[in-house]
Parts: C-alpha cells; structure tokens; sequence
C-alpha cells in the first residue's frame, strides 16, 4: 500500500472526515513560528548539572580552550554557563556525556 493514509485518535479517517474533524486554516502564516529554546549572551544557560566541582574548574576552562568551544565558560563555583545549544553538546560530549535534551539540529 502506497500514499497517505490519515488517522484521527488512532482510527483510519478519508482526507474529507480529517477535514470537517480537523478544519484547515484559512491563512496557516497566522500564528508566529515555532523556535527553538536557545541561549543568548543575555538570556544563558547556569547549568550545575553539567558543572563540575570547584576542584575541577581550571581543568574545565582549560579543555574549553584546548577545543574552542564557543559559547561556554565555567563560574568560579563549578556551574557552567551556555550561551549556545551547540557549546553544551560539544562540553557534554568531550567530557564523555550525552545531551538527552539535546535536538538534531544541535552542533
């Protein structure tokens, strides 16, 4: 079987039923985009999750400069603070870890 098949709750529906269930809008550019949640220079993520003990930060400041990872510093404290999407999956990553939050279009 080849084509579209449409589906409402889990049931087979034809593309009419879908319509009168579901009505398509009449100007789809009406609501504003959807974005993804970033960080920002003024908006960044302070992550104590990805941070590391205090005993550990000159450590971490120095693997960031040895990678140039962009958008990542580490806080006297040990907190981590993103300003990109793409910083914590490259600071998650050189330290062994996954980003489970992490999208496709990350790095």
């Amino acid at each position: 079987m080849s084509g579209i098949v449409c589906k409402y709750n889990g049931r087979v529906v034809t593309q009419e039923e879908l319509d009168q269930l579901m009505p398509p809008k009449a100007d789809w550019l009406e609501a504003p985009p959807m974005t993804a949640n970033t960080y920002t220079e003024h908006d960044p993520l302070i992550s104590e999750g990805c941070g590391v003990m205090k005993s550990q930060v000159s450590e971490a400041r120095s693997m960031i400069r040895q990678h140039n990872i962009v958008g990542a510093a580490v806080h006297d404290n040990g907190q981590v603070r993103f300003t990109s999407r793409r910083a914590r999956k490259e600071f998650l990553s050189r330290r062994g870890l996954i980003d489970n939050e992490g999208g496709y279009s990350d790095g």
